[in-house]
């Protein structure tokens, strides 16, 4: 699957944009959609992979969460995949985001903190860490991307996720940074936005 905050990510990294996430609102968890027994390993194989190249339809999180953990190695093997096109890549840390567990976490993880990741995919993963991780472990693995990120755009995107999700104490790092980013600070308005709700 493209989903549109992947091909919204491609084209603010063209840009030189700070990638922005589909929504303004805070993502509400959806009602969990237990995995599909029915379905043979080769089926999930096969309905992953289609949804990593879907395009004209947005994949659901239900139907992520309906293929399970079986689904993890394979998006696993795409989105670390350097050969692998990035919005494909992209939309594998989607599909782990909305299947969760601890696997799917440390990928995001480890994505989200790579300098050597192309934005699209560093973005998919910080968007995809603020739905697949609880707020505190979010705001202790995102922090050293909102702090020491080389792209500017990365430490926009770790702000947002951060505002949007992590605990109101994380809202302090968030103006502390846009603070020390001088004229960049502008490019920050909707994470402290964020954080002005949360005083």
């Amino acid at each position: 699957m493209i989903s549109l905050f992947v091909l919204l990510a491609a084209a603010a990294a063209s840009q030189g944009h700070a990638y922005r996430p589909a929504r303004e609102a805070a993502p509400a968890r959806a009602a969990v959609t237990a995995p599909d027994e029915t379905l043979s390993d080769e089926a999930v194989r096969a309905l992953a992979s289609s949804y990593l190249g879907r395009i004209d339809v947005p994949v659901t999180a239900a139907e992520w969460r309906a293929l399970g953990p079986r689904a993890v190695p394979l998006l696993e093997e795409v989105a670390r995949s350097r050969g692998a096109l990035p919005s494909r890549r992209a939309a594998a840390m989607g599909g782990l985001a909305a299947i969760g567990g601890a696997r799917a976490g440390e990928i995001l993880v480890e994505a989200a903190r790579s300098e050597s990741e192309p934005f699209a995919v560093r973005a998919a993963a910080i968007h995809g860490a603020s739905r697949a991780l609880d707020s505190r472990r979010l705001a202790r693995e995102l922090g050293p991307v909102l702090e020491r990120a080389k792209d500017p755009a990365a430490r926009v995107a770790a702000a947002e996720a951060l505002a949007l999700r992590a605990p109101r104490s994380a809202c302090a790092a968030v103006r502390a940074q846009a603070d020390r980013e001088g004229e960049g600070r502008a490019r920050f308005e909707r994470a402290l936005g964020r954080c002005g709700s949360k005083r």
